[in-house]
């Protein structure tokens, strides 16, 4: 038995491989079972690669369960939005991840737009999905559809402090190749970027749940990384 008809065998015991797969049944792929298992085992590969401690699996899975978190709270959004088209953009927009360079997502979009082409589905899907990816290097959202995606993707910042606290070492060794004052110069300016933008989540739901303690949050770690700069190199 090959190594995919192993996996494909394996799709109901994964919850991230049932979802994605359901995701481009939905979306109208033409491909068989095997061929969108194939994808998916890319994808996986592609965050499992060395080097990778936040931008995995896991923020894969978490970033899945705070769509669907959003997605319960408005009941109009499954109506007002594609919800398979935000699935798949999930599992896409972190596929290309690269620190030392500064176009990730699209690079993210432009393999989401080849892969689901040759999965059979329709252009306007991957269209969409590279929309959505893209629309995650700023998280400034002008559609229904992007307002989830990217307060899914900022799920984390509203973490309880001591998790909050493993994603910021995580994202850190991600750029260990970056010295400690440079790091915390540019992270701060991120950071403030991200306080002084408006409200950080675009969703009402999470703007009442998850912002204040967003916001808590990002403001200790720019008080903690201004502390280190007055101390010096």
């Amino acid at each position: 038995m090959s190594h995919v008809s192993e996996v494909a065998e394996a799709i109901p015991r994964s919850p991230l491989a049932r979802v994605f797969d359901d995701a481009l049944v939905t979306a109208g792929s033409r491909a068989d079972v095997g061929e969108r298992v194939a994808a998916f085992v890319d994808l996986a590969r592609r965050y499992q690669e060395p080097g990778r401690h936040y931008h995995t699996l896991r923020h894969v899975a978490e970033m899945s369960a705070a769509l669907r978190v959003l997605l319960a709270a408005d009941r109009r959004a499954p109506a007002a939005c594609a919800v398979h088209v935000c699935v798949l953009a999930v599992y896409f927009h972190d596929a290309v991840h690269e620190p030392r360079l500064a176009d990730n997502e699209r690079r993210s979009a432009e393999l989401a737009i080849d892969v689901l082409a040759r999965l059979g589905c329709p252009e306007r899907i991957g269209a969409d999905v590279a929309r959505l990816v893209l629309a995650t290097a700023s998280h400034r959202s002008t559609h229904d559809d992007e307002a989830l995606v990217n307060d899914a993707d900022l799920r984390v910042l509203a973490r309880p402090p001591a998790a909050y606290d493993r994603y910021v070492r995580r994202v850190r060794r991600e750029y260990g190749w970056v010295g400690e004052r440079a790091w915390r110069e540019g992270r701060g300016a991120l950071l403030r970027g991200l306080l002084d933008g408006g409200p950080l989540y675009a969703t009402a739901w999470a703007r009442r749940n998850w912002e204040p303690l967003a916001r808590l949050n990002v403001t200790r770690e720019l008080h903690a990384l201004g502390r280190g700069l007055d101390a010096g190199p």
